[in-house]
This record gives C-alpha cells, structure tokens and sequence, in this order.
C-alpha cells in the first residue's frame, strides 16, 4: 500500500503539488492524469524522493520513505522514463542486469534473470541480448527499459509518460504489452501520462491533477458517469463513454443466442473490445456481431446489447 498525505512541494511562491493525499492499494494500476503543468511527474519523483516535499508524507507498507536510505528506496522501485535511459555504452543485456548488479546478485543468476525479463517483454535475447542502445528502435528500446525496470523483481513500477516518445502504432503495441504484463505480475504500477486513451486503457484508477490540486480519484467509469465537478467532465469530454468502450470486451458480454443465417455478418474474436464491435457495426452496416469462442460461434451482440452493456459498467 502506498499512502500519501497532505503530499506538497512549494517553489517560492508557485505551489506545483498541494495537499494530496491518496492511497494506492497493493497491486493497483494508477495513473496520475492532467494536462501539463498539473504536478504529475513531480508526484511521481516525490514517490522514489528525486524531489523532496515541502511537506506532506509517503508510505509504503506503512514505512515514512523519508527515513529510508534513499539507493535502498529506489532499488525497490522499477523506474521507466520516457527516453528509456539506456546506458548507451551497455548491450542490452547489461542494461537489463544493472540493478541486479548494484544489489550483488551472481553473475549467472543476474544474466538468467535478465534473459527472462526480455523475454517477458517480447525481446528475444538471443537476437537482443548482444545489441547495443543504438540499434534499437523506439519501440525496442521502451521495452528494454520496462525490462530493466522489472529485473529486480521491485514491488513497485514508476513510470513517467514511457510511451509518450514512439509513433502511434508502437505505443498502441506498447500500451497492450503493459496490460497484458500488469495482469501477469500484478506489480503496483504509478503511471503518469496526459494521453486520455491510454489512461483509460491502462488504469485501475485515475488521479485527474488540475495546478497541483487533485479533482477526483477513481475508475474510469465513476469519472465517467459521476464526475466530481465541471472540470472533470470537461476534461474527459463528450466522448468519453466511446473511449470506456476499450476497456470492456465482448467476451465478458451476455452474448445473445444466434438467430438464423449468420453467414452475411461480421465476425469478431471475443478478445476483441467494446469499441471494435461498434466500428464493425457502423463500418458493415450490420445488426448484429458473431463473436468467436475457441474457434466456434459463441452467440452475437448487437448496438442495443452494447449500449446496455456500456450502461451497466459504473
């Protein structure tokens, strides 16, 4: 659990995080949401004290981080950054084996586990292992830096606006690997980004910041249907029950049974989102979507069935 309390940091007389407090349950995906300006990433550098507050407190499993040795703190803490921070004169191997290093693991063990967490993350080390930072691609290099981030088995993920850096197909690629990792590894995550979509993608939970202030902490889809203010509400926009549609997915649906010829309509796997039906819908013309189950016809949806559905989700 991460605990934050009356969380402040003052330059003179600008105030960029004032009095937040929150509470991050063990295993949580959080992201911390704003426009710029907002304090994201300095709440996020207070965490692992790469900023020290004027005032407030942080605590992880109950333990103040300020008395902590600070390399102790931060050795428990994966950390991701947008530009990756490879060690440019470091293979990829070595890179993923840093921390593991710094806390004197063995040579073998540091080398098996640091194979293991590219593999975890699609890199394949044998053709990676040797490379070197350079010849990556932006793509790559992202997923050698959650790689690193993740070798010393830390408890906690930072990560500060990772995917903010790479072309819109490699983070759409990117942001599905992060989700499908958190559901693995069930880590903590503390993710800052001002990309709605990704935000409602990824999250558990959004902390939405406006000048330092938090506005509202909560699910998407509370934010959604139960904004706390006008802010709010203005942030996330007219469309925002089109961008909750990515999180739900037609095989959690109660799929209607399949009435007569099917042959004519669009199909769609049942891994496939909310938003993807709906696309298919509109783009077929179709009444209805057959949603495929290890292979066989499963049953369809319809407009109706997910707009009911979209209705229930709070």
């Amino acid at each position: 659990m991460i605990e934050i309390a009356g969380l402040t940091k003052r330059y003179d007389d600008f105030i960029a995080v004032d009095e937040l407090d929150l509470k991050i349950p063990d295993g949580q995906f959080t992201i911390i949401l704003g426009p710029s300006g907002s304090g994201k990433t300095t709440v996020l550098r207070m965490l692992n004290r790469m900023v020290t507050p004027t005032s407030g407190t942080v605590k992880i499993g109950g333990v103040d981080v300020s008395t902590e040795k600070v390399e102790d703190l931060r050795r428990r803490m994966g950390y991701v950054i947008q530009n990756t921070g490879l060690f440019p004169n470091m293979s990829v191997l070595r890179n993923v084996g840093t921390v593991p290093r710094l806390l004197g693991w063995e040579r073998k063990k540091t080398s098996v586990r640091a194979e293991e967490m590219l593999e975890l993350v699609g890199l394949d080390p044998t053709v990676y292992g040797a490379k070197m930072p350079s010849q990556l691609s932006g793509g790559e290099a992202q997923r050698v830096g959650v790689a690193r981030a993740l070798a010393a088995d830390p408890p906690i993920l930072l990560m500060d606006e990772p995917f903010g850096a790479v072309d819109p197909i490699t983070r759409e690629r990117l942001q599905i690997e992060m989700k499908r990792l958190h559901h693995q590894l069930k880590k903590t995550v503390v993710f800052v980004t001002h990309d709605i979509d990704e935000a409602v993608l990824l999250s558990d939970k959004i902390a939405l910041l406006k000048g330092g202030v938090l506005q509202q902490y909560a699910s998407p889809e509370v934010l959604w249907k139960q904004p706390a203010n006008q802010f709010v509400s203005d942030f996330f926009g007219s469309d925002f029950g089109l961008r909750i549609m990515i999180r739900h997915r037609l095989g959690q649906l109660d799929l209607l049974p399949i009435a007569g010829d099917s042959a004519g309509l669009p199909r769609l796997d049942a891994s496939a989102t909310l938003k993807e039906a709906l696309a298919e819908l509109v783009d077929k013309r179709a009444h209805a979507v057959v949603v495929i189950r290890d292979g066989a016809e499963a049953g369809t949806v319809t407009f109706e069935t997910l707009m009911c559905e979209l209705g229930r989700e709070v």
